[in-house]
């Protein structure tokens, strides 16, 4: 895998790709880069580091056009997840409830957050906008610092 990165407030992130030039994996900032060659990125990975930049720095809106992407190794149910998640409005989050009952799946809360936890595609699959069923922050890679400083970036427009 190749891997190129952008730079951001919260520190450093990283975009994989494969042979092919489709992306794999986005890697949020301020982790460790995962294992792989440091390579100058095709045009796409270009423009998505450019956009995730501009997205962490509250300056660039959101990373927009990429669709939501899903890892080929993604079930049924993951992917039904992950639309409903890429659909959450910035500024706003649902429940990991209210995501299992919008893919037909009521009381499935856990199966949610196991499919967040697989997450590839931070923020592009936006997780980090959905809570307890109190409100309350649940884990994100990225830590709960970042999940809420994500979610107070966007409720203030950036």
């Amino acid at each position: 895998m190749s891997w190129a990165s952008y730079e951001t407030r919260h520190g450093r992130g990283w975009i994989g790709w494969d042979d092919t030039g489709a992306i794999d994996r986005l890697v949020l900032p301020g982790l460790p880069k995962p294992d792989g060659t440091v390579t100058a990125p095709p045009a796409e990975v270009e423009r998505l580091a450019g956009a995730l930049a501009g997205y962490f720095d509250g300056s660039g809106g959101w990373p927009s056009g990429e669709g939501c992407i899903v890892p080929a190794s993604a079930t049924a149910f993951d992917t039904a997840v992950y639309q409903v998640v890429t659909a959450i409005p910035a500024g706003t989050t649902m429940t990991y409830s209210q995501v299992a009952s919008r893919v037909g799946r009521p009381g499935a809360a856990r199966a949610v957050g196991a499919a967040m936890a697989k997450n590839r595609f931070a923020p592009m699959i936006p997780c980090h906008r959905v809570v307890g069923s109190d409100g309350s922050l649940r884990g994100y890679a990225g830590g709960l610092a970042m999940k809420q400083a994500l979610l107070d970036m966007e409720a203030d427009g950036g």
